[in-house]
């Protein structure tokens, strides 16, 4: 029975040390609480997206059943429908960042109703981004529709040169 203790003691003693050692953190490594708590992953945009200039992140895919896009005579539309994994949140925070690199400029953002909401512009184009919950084997869905505005550019209001005036 002693030896019984003697064990159970050394096995306790030997599980607080190993506990101890996993903790232990070397002179050139930060400290954890100095970092912080640690940031989100990124997501990767796909390298060639169905519409170049609004892109996709990396585990999405289209719905061909859902989506649509038309461009004819100066004018584009555009309906598409991704499904993929990642949170939503984490999709937000990637057209964030990616729209810009595109030359489109964030409008107005919202959460609503357990969607995300996004409203780009570039030049006469609007893009409205929805991310929201989606099934159980693709948990997120990307609504991405653009369509060109009403709005005509300022070019094409004035298009005389100031010496032809």
């Amino acid at each position: 029975m002693n030896g019984l203790k003697m064990a159970g003691m050394m096995l306790i003693a030997l599980a607080v040390a190993a506990a101890a050692g996993c903790n232990r953190q070397t002179e050139n490594e930060p400290s954890s609480s100095s970092n912080g708590p640690p940031s989100p992953p990124e997501l990767a945009a796909m390298t060639r997206p169905p519409i170049p200039d609004l892109p996709v992140p990396v585990g999405f895919d289209l719905d061909q059943k859902y989506s649509r896009n038309l461009a004819a005579a100066g004018i584009r539309w555009v309906d598409h429908l991704y499904k993929g994994s990642p949170d939503k949140f984490a999709v937000a925070r990637f057209y964030r960042r990616q729209m810009p690199i595109n030359r489109w400029t964030l409008v107005t953002e919202m959460f609503s109703t357990g969607s995300l909401k996004l409203d780009f512009e570039k030049q006469n184009e609007r893009c409205h981004i929805t991310v929201s919950d989606g099934s159980l084997f693709n948990p997120t869905y990307i609504r991405v529709e653009l369509w060109t505005a009403g709005r005509v550019p300022q070019q094409a209001v004035n298009p005389l040169k100031e010496s032809e005036r």
